[in-house]
Formats: structure tokens, sequence, C-alpha cells
């Protein structure tokens, strides 16, 4: 078995085609999406750049036999994915021990040096979980939910007070208010008039190959001065090859909430994804979003817990 470090350009589509042979085996979303690879690549990756951290993308590695991967790490942020074909299980126990001394550098230090490193691991791979307790991991209480809903079988409709609008993106061509709002959306203290994020996240993201088929959907204000303020964004992005697609990521701002805008939103994006021929949209949810998405018609596919154990 040969482990090398993943080189994201030459590198990136046999790890698509490994994600979607994992996809086709199983059935669901038990290991990565090929489209949440993209989003880490692709928007994930440059934010951490610009906050000044080290990129998930540059600590990606796989197991290889014969030249086919067998298992990979996928890093998000301070957590790691191992995803393992069918078949190489046995790999899991010395693929974390691998991950806590290769990948150790993503997580935050503490003053005495030491670093609290986090493994996610889908609650249907028992093996996986019971390799932790021996590896001397503890199980975090909160989860984070693998919802999907199938818009074949949906017949959803868009509703919205009077003033407001639904629109796909190419309907809205200002990047800067559109992106603008999505950050606001994470990060409501930074709430102006004048607030303009920085762009460079979203024009990577159309170097993405799923770019050309992928969409965003945002709800407009009419009501305001400009009248043409944005209030909730998604932006989709759809693999024809697996049928399916992620919707990722998902905001409102704060003076939006709970007025159903985010419904409406997600209604619309399955909507289309309907029309384009999709089999799934999936979502990830964790805490109050599980309700959130639960009640736009969304079922939860897989959950999700994070185990971690203290590295000195």
């Amino acid at each position: 078995m040969k482990v090398v470090k993943s080189e994201s350009n030459s590198d990136l589509d046999r790890l698509e085609a490994y994600l979607r042979d994992r996809y086709f085996e199983s059935g669901h979303a038990i290991s990565w999406l090929p489209a949440r690879l993209h989003d880490l690549i692709y928007r994930v990756g440059v934010q951490e750049m610009n906050e000044g951290r080290e990129k998930s993308v540059d600590h990606i590695y796989l197991w290889e036999e014969n030249g086919e991967i067998a298992a990979c790490i996928l890093p998000d942020e301070e957590n790691i994915y191992v995803s393992i074909k069918n078949g190489f299980e046995r790999l899991f126990p010395s693929m974390v021990d691998f991950s806590e001394k290769n990948c150790r550098s993503l997580f935050a230090k503490a003053e005495d040096g030491s670093v609290k490193f986090w493994v996610a691991v889908s609650d249907s791979l028992a093996y996986a979980q019971e390799a932790l307790v021996r590896l001397g991991y503890s199980k975090y209480a909160e989860k984070e939910y693998l919802n999907c809903v199938f818009p074949m079988e949906t017949d959803f409709s868009i509703e919205l007070p009077d003033g407001f609008r639904f629109l796909y993106g190419e309907k809205y061509p200002n990047e800067e208010n559109k992106w603008s709002a999505l950050r606001l959306g994470f990060h409501p203290d930074d709430e102006s008039p004048d607030y303009k994020a920085d762009m460079r996240p979203y024009m990577t993201r159309k170097k993405s190959s799923m770019y050309q088929d992928s969409f965003e959907c945002v709800i407009v204000d009419e009501n305001t001065r400009r009248g043409n303020d944005v209030c909730a964004y998604s932006f989709v992005y759809v693999d024809k090859r697996t049928g399916t697609a992620l919707i990722e990521p998902v905001s409102t701002r704060k003076a939006y909430r709970r007025k159903g805008f985010g419904t409406a939103m997600l209604h619309g994006a399955i909507l289309r994804c309907k029309k384009l021929g999709i089999e799934k949209c999936y979502v990830d949810s964790f805490g109050w979003r599980k309700d959130f998405y639960t009640a736009a018609g969304f079922i939860t596919e897989d959950s999700v817990c994070f185990w971690y154990k203290t590295l000195n």
C-alpha cells in the first residue's frame, strides 16, 4: 500500500472518480460527494488562505494499491474525515494515526502546545467508531446531519410577501451584493449599508468544473431604498454524473430570518434541480439547522459524530 500527498490539480479527476464510485457503491453519501470536495477546494480553501490559515485541501492524502485509490484522508478545517473503499476497512486505525502526525498543523494549539484533534465519522460505520474508542477518542455530543431530498418527488411552490422576489443568480448579475449578503448571513455583526465582502472565494469558485451546471438562488428585498437588496442567498453545486446536487452555502441575513425566506430559497433550488433531472439534493446540517431543513422537506440519510482526542 502506497501513501501519497494529493496534488489538487493532478489528482482531482482521480479523487472525483473515487468519490463517485463510493457514492454508487453505497447508494448514498456515506463518503463525501465530489461537490463537497469542490467546495473545499474552490471556496473554503481560498477563505482559509485569506484568513492566514493553512488550507485543508493541502492535507489530503491518498492510499493507493496498484495505482488505484483505496482510501483517503479529507480534512475540513478543524476535523478530518477518513474515506475507505469497501474491503479496506482494516486501514482505518493506521489512517487515523497517520492523520494525527500529518494533519496536526490544521488544528489550533493550546497554550501548552497541545491540540484537540477531531475525527468525523458516519454513525453507520460501526467499525470506525469501535476503532476510535480503542484509539482513545471520546464522542462529542453534537452531531452533523446529512439530509437529502428527492426533487422528482416534490411539487413545491415559492410564496413570498409583497415586495420580495425569488431569482436565480443569472437574473441578478450584481455579484458583490450576492456574496456580501452571504457573508453577512454568517457574520451579522458586520452588518452595515456599505459592507463589502472579499470577492476572491466567489471568483475562484468559477474555476470548478461543476460551475457550468451549478447555479445560485437569491431572494431580493424590493422595499429598501436601493430596491434590490439581497436578503438570502444559496449556491447549488450540480454533479450530473452522480445525479446529485449539494446546496452549500445557505445563508439568510439576520433581519430577514424566521420569515420563510430560507425555505422558499431551498424550494427554488430543488425545483431547478428537478428540471435538470437531478435525483437527490443534499445539505449538511447541525444544531437547529436540522429542524430547518426537515421543515423544508429534507430527510436524514445519515448522521455524523465528531470524535476528539488531545494530542500533546
